[in-house]
């Protein structure tokens, strides 16, 4: 489910709850107080709704932890997103190389994993662990030249090269270790189109990793048919067409091949080994980067067949304080309710632990500044990661 979805069906439920209703009622009375004259805002017509915002988005297909902010609480969601601390459970498979670094890419290159053992995924870990440079995903929404990067990889135009940042891995391990033909994961089936080739091979440097069968690539797609002259859309639809069109920083369209469990069932098993990396990182970090790099750095290629955050700031699902979807998807606020009440009353706190946080590492970056650092602020579409913060927006 996306964000987008996911925030609109909580939306729905916390409006018509008992325990939002002061909320509510709150935020009508500002929009009420604010309102000088002219015409209605959009939040005084129609059936009144929550403000409600996401503190960062998921690849699609991912799983885990989304924090929610309601009323003024959209206000703190930046706490959550900017310099807090991430956790990631991924599962890489080795043997091959996509477009877009994960399972839901194309197949761009395909390299021998045979002499990857256990052993050596665990001694190749230690040079990802603590302060470490890493190089964004090509399948980005970073902007380089005034388009975003997942763009100029659709089109397959030469994709410029992104400079490495500077990222802090705090927690670094192999949770475990499958041999080929042991494990359910697999490389995609769908091959880069031959269009778009050229351009990967040169930004996922082949020819310094050495020894990667490239290939042959596929036909392009059709074009859509042309839309029929005179045809009217409907207001907001060519938003709604770029909106679909465009994945979330981070984020990466979800292709055909991606497989059902009944289809995975009926494919051999993967000729290549995988791994379970479980992780703790610095915002904008990029796991599926990582599962490139470690994959590199075995003398092979990498992709990310699998993603759960498992914390996001103070959120974690180890100390049992992330409730599950499933239960205001039930409509029960009985059951709910008194779950989100406790959150709610905890929170003074955890803001003020997260501002302490963000303080001691603004005086440390400035301190660093002071010393002969460049003192530059990156864009937040600069900022990178897995995930995007936003309001009613995307998750997986």
């Amino acid at each position: 489910m996306s964000s987008a979805a996911l925030g609109n069906s909580l939306k729905h439920t916390l409006t018509s709850s008992h325990l939002f209703a002061p909320a509510l009622e709150s935020q009508l009375a500002t929009a009420r107080a604010n309102h000088r004259g002219g015409k209605t805002p959009r939040s005084l017509r129609g059936t009144p709704t929550l403000k409600i915002g996401h503190g960062g988005t998921l690849d699609p297909g991912a799983a885990g932890v989304v924090t929610f902010g309601v009323g003024r609480g959209t206000k703190a969601l930046g706490l959550l997103q900017k310099g807090a601390r991430k956790g990631y459970d991924a599962v890489v498979v080795f043997g091959a190389a996509t477009d877009s670094f994960d399972s839901f890419g194309k197949v761009v290159g395909r390299k021998d994993a045979s002499h990857i053992t256990r052993e050596r995924v665990e001694a190749a870990l230690e040079g990802f662990r603590g302060e470490v440079m890493q190089r964004p995903s090509v399948f980005s929404a970073l902007s380089r030249g005034g388009e975003r990067m997942y763009d100029l990889a659709r089109q397959g135009k030469e994709l410029p090269e992104l400079e490495l940042r500077p990222m802090f891995v705090e927690e670094l391990e192999l949770v475990q270790f499958w041999s080929a033909g042991e494990h359910e994961y697999h490389w995609p089936e769908a091959e880069i189109e031959r269009s778009r080739k050229e351009a990967f091979v040169k930004a996922l440097r082949f020819d310094e990793i050495g020894d990667v069968e490239v290939v042959d690539g596929a036909d392009d797609p059709p074009a859509p048919p042309p839309m029929a002259a005179g045809k009217k859309r409907k207001r907001g639809q060519h938003k709604r067409d770029s909106e679909e069109a465009e994945p979330e920083a981070g984020t990466v369209q979800q292709t055909e091949q991606s497989s059902t469990p009944t289809e995975k069932a009926q494919r051999p098993p993967c000729p290549a080994p995988a791994a379970l990396i479980r992780m703790t990182v610095s915002s904008g970090f990029y796991v599926r980067s990582l599962c490139h790099d470690l994959g590199v750095s075995l003398g092979t290629l990498g992709m990310m067949a699998s993603l759960e955050r498992t914390r996001q700031a103070c959120f974690s699902l180890a100390e049992g304080n992330v409730i599950p979807y499933e239960e205001f998807a039930a409509g029960n606020e009985e059951v709910w309710g008194p779950k989100v009440a406790r959150e709610l009353a905890a929170w003074p706190k955890r803001e003020e632990a997260l501002l302490a946080a963000a303080g001691e590492k603004e005086e440390k970056t400035n301190e660093e500044g002071e010393k002969g650092g460049d003192g530059t602020k990156k864009s937040d579409e600069d900022q990178g990661g897995d995930e995007k913060q936003g309001g009613d927006e995307k998750q997986g």
